[in-house]
């Protein structure tokens, strides 16, 4: 059975957390793909948890999908719980069809899946580690959709659509959602589409765009990501980075209005054309904390379709310090310069990038 830890040091983290999260009036947290990888999303909204930090934001897509229904499906003091009982419950099947021999088989549809994703086609048939049917049944035990529906969470689901090709974003505002919207993202490697409303969807679509939507406020947003998607083998920017790109240059550009109107005479403010360009202005700063677990290398399709509990208990440990790093970092939760709308850090493997 797979024992997760808590944070060694909760006290430090919540004390400075306290401090700085007064100043942010949404808390948002943006949960990517990744097959079992998905086990540090857990561990560090664990690690969150226990610093006292609640978002009233979720965005998921793939695996991160089946963790923000967790999240936002349970009363706070029972997130932790429910998410170590999936991510047990998820080995242990898993395990079981492994005895099997068929470990070898995910980890070659892993791959097969990878090449197909390269080159934009679908695959044919389901060969995820688990049933869909089955992993319906197991998120059913854990989210309580009634919680999820009741919008004291704004939960944000990616998919896409198999017959537009159009990214789609499930919105608990717009939508109600079930778990056929969960499994919508292809939560597991290799899992069938699901069809909604006569439309087939499979596949994640990136979360950090519906931010971009929302009303502006002051937001501290934690991207976690099991891996960095970049594509190809010799580099290039992951999608992840310019989905937070664009976000920054839209937020850099509506802070950088703001300023100017300050400095604008009142004759001018009152002119209407001008007076139309201020409205897109705002005040509003984000602080974006982007953690990254794995590069995007060879052994990724094995890291995936790893369910082992040792693998598991390692990952959901590397979340939990990584969160543990980001909150106590002397300068990360301060707020940005007056001129940028944006603030980017990042922690990649465990270790901090420079400011961006």
């Amino acid at each position: 059975m797979m024992l997760i830890t808590g944070m060694r040091e909760p006290g430090l983290a919540r004390a400075r957390s306290e401090r700085s999260l007064s100043r942010f009036d949404r808390i948002a947290l943006v949960l990517s793909g990744g097959g079992a990888l998905g086990a540090y999303q857990a561990g560090a909204y664990a690690a969150l948890e226990n610093a006292g930090i609640r978002p009233n934001w979720i965005a998921g897509s793939a695996i991160g999908a089946v963790n923000a229904v967790i999240i936002a499906g349970n009363l706070p003091h029972e997130r932790s719980f429910r998410l170590r009982q999936f991510w047990r419950e998820l080995s242990r099947r898993v395990a079981i069809r492994a005895d099997a021999g068929f470990h070898q088989h995910l980890r070659a549809a892993i791959e097969r899946l990878v090449a197909l994703w390269k080159s934009g086609a679908r695959p044919p048939h389901e060969s995820s580690a688990i049933p869909s049917s089955e992993l319906a049944e197991l998120i059913g035990e854990v989210a309580d959709f009634s919680r999820v529906n009741s919008g004291n969470v704004r939960v944000v689901l990616g998919a896409t659509n198999l017959d537009t090709g159009a990214e789609t974003f499930f919105d608990n505002d717009r939508h109600v959602l079930s778990v056929e919207h969960v499994l919508a993202s292809t939560a597991l490697p290799g899992m069938a589409a699901v069809t909604i409303d006569g439309q087939r969807y499979g596949g994640a679509a990136v979360s950090v765009a519906p931010l971009d939507d929302a009303r502006p406020a002051d937001t501290l947003c934690f991207v976690i990501d099991g891996y960095d998607p970049v594509p190809g083998t010799r580099g290039g920017t992951s999608r992840s980075a310019r989905e937070i790109a664009a976000l920054r240059r839209n937020h850099d550009l509506r802070r950088m209005i703001a300023l100017m109107g300050e400095r604008l005479p009142a004759g001018l403010r009152r002119d209407p054309e001008i007076r139309k360009c201020l409205a897109e202005g705002s005040e509003a700063t984000m602080t974006i904390l982007r953690l990254v677990h794995e590069g995007a290398d060879a052994e990724l399709p094995g890291k995936m379709s790893d369910f082992s509990s040792a693998s598991l208990m390692r990952r959901w440990q590397a979340g939990e310090s990584d969160v543990g790093t980001s909150l106590t970092h002397p300068l990360w939760l301060a707020p940005p310069p007056r001129r940028l709308g944006v603030v980017v850090h990042e922690l990649r493997g465990g270790v901090a990038a420079r400011p961006r």
